[in-house]
């Protein structure tokens, strides 16, 4: 039997309900999802296109680290490289979650606030009452 890793597998999650959330309620942001693996971590991005100025607009990786930590990096998409990993760590800020059961929901709503404050949205996102998002 085949398996998927278990961080990709808890960021295949993530980041699948990131994109049902932006679905419906962020049509105006453009971006894609990608995988990436650095000797941080492996898992998935999400690289926004709104200005479509790599130096304005936001990477965000999200992925599960080597000490079973929950890890959200962001930096602009001109700290990317060809790899999907960051060009210069200092320029990447982390936010850092442990993993238990009814963290999800929290760790979405805090992607949304990062890509709503970067980009100075005002429209306000509800979060489904449901753990299924």
């Amino acid at each position: 039997m085949i398996l998927l890793h278990r961080s990709l597998k808890r960021s295949e999650d993530y980041m699948r309900s990131m994109k049902r959330l932006f679905e419906v309620n962020c049509k105006t942001i453009d971006g894609v999802i990608e995988t990436f693996n650095n000797k941080n971590g492996q898992g998935f991005m999400l690289k926004i296109f709104c200005s479509y100025k790599p130096e304005n607009d936001l990477a965000v990786w999200f992925y599960e680290s080597a000490d079973r930590k929950i890890k959200i990096a962001y930096s602009t998409r001109s700290n990317v490289d060809e790899f999907n990993s960051w060009k210069e760590p200092e320029k990447v800020n982390f936010q850092v979650y442990p993993i238990v059961k009814d963290i999800k929901r929290e760790v979405i709503a805090d992607i949304l606030k990062i890509i709503k404050s970067y980009y100075n949205l005002d429209e306000e996102i509800e979060m489904p009452k449901s753990i299924s998002i």
